[in-house]
C-alpha cells in the first residue's frame, strides 16, 4: 500500500490533498475507524462535519461512506465550526440517541492545499490512543465491510447552529453596544461568528467574511504577522477589541483597542480573574506559553500546571485537574466551567472575554498593559518527519549531558538563568519549533544563537 505512515498525526490524520490524501484514503479511514469501533459496539450512528477547505466535501463523503461499510450510521453535519461540530457530538449524550463518536474533516491552520481527519468521542475531546490502534488497523488488518451497510443521513445545518446559538445564550450576558472587528479568515467561522456576536448586541464590522477554501485574503493561521487587514482595520476604525480565527474556528487571536494582538496569556490572565473558582482553581499551560503565568496566575488564586501542547492531551489534563481554564500559546481556550464541555471553543470563549471588557469599565489595552511582558520569539525550522523526533532525543541527550535542568512534557524545555529555552517537534508539520523567552532582549538574541547551533548539530548526528 504505497500511502505514507506520515500523515497519521498525534491526533489527527492530515496531508496535502491530492497527494498524500484523498478520498480513497478517506473513505479506507472511515472502514478502519468503523472497525475499530465495532470492537465493542455492535451497531450505532457516527456524526461528522467539516470545514469550508474546497476538498473538505469531498472528504467527508468519503469517510461516511467508509463508516457506513462497515454496518455504523452516520448523520452528515455539514459545513460547521469544529466546536459547533462537537457540542453537536456532546448534546446527543443527554439524549436517548447519543453518538458512538464524531468525525470533523479539517487541517485546521495549514495552508489550503491540506486536509485532514479528525476523530472525537462522545463527549467531543479528541483521540489520542485510539489514533494509534486506528492507523495500525488501517495498515496491518484486512479491513471488514458489513453484510448490511449503515444509513448516511443528512442533517440541516441550519438547524444544528440555531441549536447552539441558543445554548450560548444561556452562557453569556449582554455585551450591548461594545463594538467589534472581526475576521473569520474566509474559513467555517463565517456562518456563525458575526451572527452570536449580533445576538448578544455587539457592534460588529466583519472583514473576509464569506466561506472560501483556498483562502485567498490570509492563510488560515490567525497570527499576528497573517492579520495586517484586521490590525490596519484597528488602527483607523473606531473599535473596542477585533478577533480573528482560524480555519475550522478553534483558534481565536485577540486584537486591543490600541491595535496591538494581545498575547494569549494575556487574555488566560485577563479571563481566569471571572473563570477561577474556589474549588477549581487550576489553570493549565502548554509549555511554550510564557512565564508571566508563573507570576500572575497565583496573584488571582490560581495554581499553574505545565502540560502537553495539543487539544486532545489538554482536555485529558483538564479531567484529570478539575481545571478551571486552559491556554495554548496557538490560542486555544477551553473553560469547562463556561462552556459545560471539556473541548476548546473560541466562539463562547471571545463573547465571554467581550462581555468582561465591556462591564470592567477599561479597555481591552489597560487590561493588558496591566501584565508585564517579556520579550519572546518563536522560530520555526525545516525537519523531516521522518528525523525530527530523533532530533528531539538527541537534543535531550545533549542537554542531559550538559548539566541542564530539563523538561520533557512536550519537546525538550531548557530552564536558563533569565530565560528559558524550548525545542519542539510539530505533530502536524514537517518543522521543529523554537520558543525562546528572557528577561530582556540582548539575552534572548544569546539563547536563540546557542541553541539554534545545538539544533543544527543534532540534525546532522541523527541525518
Amino acid at each position: 500500500m504505497n500511502i505514507s505512515q506520515d500523515i497519521f498525526r498525534a491526533y489527527d490524520i492530515r496531508g496535502v490533498y491530492g497527494e498524500e490524501l484523498d478520498a480513497n484514503i478517506g473513505k479506507r479511514v472511515g472502514l478502519a475507524f468503523g472497525n475499530f469501533l465495532a470492537k465493542n459496539n455492535d451497531k450505532g450512528t457516527v456524526s461528522i462535519g467539516c470545514d469550508a477547505r474546497v476538498s473538505s466535501p469531498e472528504l467527508q463523503e468519503a469517510v461516511a461512506a467508509g463508516l457506513s461499510k462497515a454496518g455504523f450510521d452516520v448523520d452528515v453535519i455539514g459545513m460547521v465550526p469544529i466546536p459547533v461540530a462537537n457540542f453537536t457530538t456532546w448534546k446527543a449524550n443527554s439524549t436517548s440517541n447519543p453518538y458512538l463518536a464524531g468525525v470533523y474533516i479539517t487541517a485546521s491552520h495549514n495552508p489550503a492545499e491540506y486536509n485532514g481527519i479528525r476523530f472525537r468521542h462522545p463527549d467531543g475531546t479528541g483521540y489520542t490512543e485510539g489514533n494509534l490502534e486506528i492507523k495500525r488497523i488501517f495498515f496491518e488488518d484486512e479491513l471488514i465491510e458489513s453484510n448490511i451497510s449503515g444509513k448516511i443521513n443528512e442533517l440541516s445545518t441550519d438547524e444544528i447552529l440555531d441549536t447552539y446559538v441558543k445554548f450560548v445564550s444561556d452562557k453569556v450576558g449582554s455585551i450591548e453596544g461594545i463594538r467589534v472587528a472581526l475576521d473569520p479568515g474566509n474559513g467555517v467561522g463565517c456562518v456563525i461568528i458575526e451572527r452570536l456576536f449580533q445576538e448578544f448586541g455587539a457592534k460588529t464590522h466583519s472583514i473576509n467574511n464569506e466561506p472560501d477554501g483556498t483562502f485567498p485574503n490570509r492563510p488560515s493561521e490567525p497570527a499576528p504577522k497573517n492579520l495586517s487587514d484586521l490590525i490596519s482595520l484597528m488602527e483607523k476604525g473606531d473599535y473596542d477589541l477585533g478577533i480573528a480565527f482560524d480555519g475550522d474556528a478553534d483558534r481565536c487571536v485577540f486584537i486591543d483597542n490600541r491595535a496591538r494582538a494581545v498575547s494569549a496569556e494575556k487574555i488566560g490572565i485577563i479571563t481566569s480573574k471571572s473563570l477561577i473558582k474556589p474549588d477549581s482553581n487550576k489553570v493549565l499551560a502548554g509549555v511554550p506559553c510564557s512565564m508571566i503565568l508563573e507570576d500572575e496566575i497565583p496573584k488571582i488564586g490560581g495554581e499553574l500546571i505545565w502540560i502537553r501542547v495539543g487539544d486532545v492531551f489538554v482536555c485529558e489534563e483538564l479531567k484529570k485537574h478539575n481545571a478551571a481554564i486552559a491556554m495554548e500559546i496557538s490560542a486555544h481556550f477551553f473553560a469547562p466551567g463556561l462552556t459545560e464541555f471539556i473541548f476548546d471553543d473560541p466562539l463562547i470563549f471571545s463573547l465571554k472575554l467581550a462581555e468582561q471588557v465591556s462591564k470592567s469599565g477599561l479597555t481591552l489595552a489597560d487590561l493588558s498593559d496591566e501584565i508585564p511582558s517579556y520579550p519572546y520569539e518563536e522560530l520555526k525550522f525545516k525537519c523531516l518527519d521522518s528525523i525530527k523526533f530523533k532530533v528531539n532525543e538527541q537534543l535531550e541527550k545533549t542537554f542531559l549531558d550538559m548539566g541542564y535542568k530539563v523538561e520533557t512534557i512536550d519537546g525538550v524545555k531548557i530552564w536558563l538563568d533569565d530565560g528559558w529555552v524550548l525545542l519542539r517537534p510539530s505533530n502536524t508539520q514537517p518543522v521543529i519549533r523554537m520558543f525562546v523567552e528572557a528577561k530582556n532582549k540582548p539575552r534572548l538574541e544569546a539563547i536563540k544563537d546557542e541553541f539554534k547551533a545545538h539544533f543544527d548539530e543534532a540534525v546532522r548526528s541523527v541525518s
